[in-house]
C-alpha cells in the first residue's frame, strides 16, 4: 500500500505522513527540523527549534546535511522514495 508522502519544509524531503500545516512536532529523520506550523514566514525564529529560523536551517541543511549542526548525529540519508517525483 502506498501512502502520499509530504515534503519537509526545511530539506525538501517527501518525510511527512500529512501536510506540515498539519503537523505538529514531527521530526524529519533527515534533516532533524521538528514541524512548528505556529511560525509565520522563513524568517521567523522557531521555538521547537532553539530559535532558528526556517531560512537558517535550510542553509545549514545545504553546509552540513541537519538543521543545525549538533543534529547531526540524529539524521540519516534520505531513502530513495523520499527524493521526490519526476
Amino acid at each position: 500500500m502506498y501512502l502520499k508522502k509530504y515534503q519537509c519544509p526545511c530539506c525538501s524531503y517527501f518525510t511527512y505522513n500529512v501536510p506540515p500545516a498539519e503537523d505538529w512536532g514531527f521530526i524529519c529523520p533527515v534533516c532533524f527540523w521538528e514541524n512548528d506550523p505556529l511560525i509565520a514566514s522563513n524568517d521567523d525564529p522557531s521555538g521547537s527549534n532553539h530559535g532558528i529560523t526556517l531560512n537558517e536551517a535550510k542553509s545549514n541543511y545545504l553546509k552540513f546535511g541537519a538543521c543545525e549542526e549538533e543534529m547531526l548525529q540524529y539524521v540519516r540519508p534520505p531513502k530513495s522514495s523520499e527524493k521526490g517525483r519526476s
